[in-house]
């Protein structure tokens, strides 16, 4: 498994963790699934207090059309990562942004999966490239 994030998510993302460096800003990952890659083209940030549960995101799976393929956390500690190991997360990507600086971050991508226990499986991440500008074609 791995993940691919393309150029909107990974905006979004950035601009998550530059408003909220410390704060655990959390949100959802919208997307596809194809064979045993995650395409994510979207982050969707919660409301500070929301819980994730299965009631939850059906309601927000209807929004997003099936399309939630995961979730994401700025700086998530022991106790966010728990929430998301229960039955309605198995099978989903999980995304944690460990900020170093203001201006530094690790994206570290997850595998949320179930081994007789709900497991967190480190999976890499694949970032989208942008277009070199003025329409030039790399070489």
């Amino acid at each position: 498994m791995d993940a691919f994030l393309t150029i909107e998510a990974q905006q979004t993302l950035r601009a998550v963790k530059a408003i909220a460096p410390r704060r655990n800003a959390a949100g959802l990952l919208i997307g596809h699934k194809r064979g045993r890659r995650f395409f994510v083209e979207k982050a969707f940030p919660v409301p500070r207090g929301f819980q994730p549960s299965l009631k939850n995101l059906e309601v927000l799976d209807t929004v997003f059309e099936g399309r939630i393929i995961g979730f994401f956390h700025v700086n998530p500690g022991e106790k966010d990562e728990r929430t998301l190991l229960q039955p309605f997360a198995c099978g989903k990507l999980f995304l944690a942004i460990e900020s170093r600086s203001a201006a530094a971050s690790v994206l570290i991508g997850y595998l949320i999966d179930y081994d007789g226990r709900y497991v967190l499986e480190q999976i890499p991440i694949t970032l989208e490239a942008a277009l070199p500008k003025k329409g030039r074609i790399p070489t």
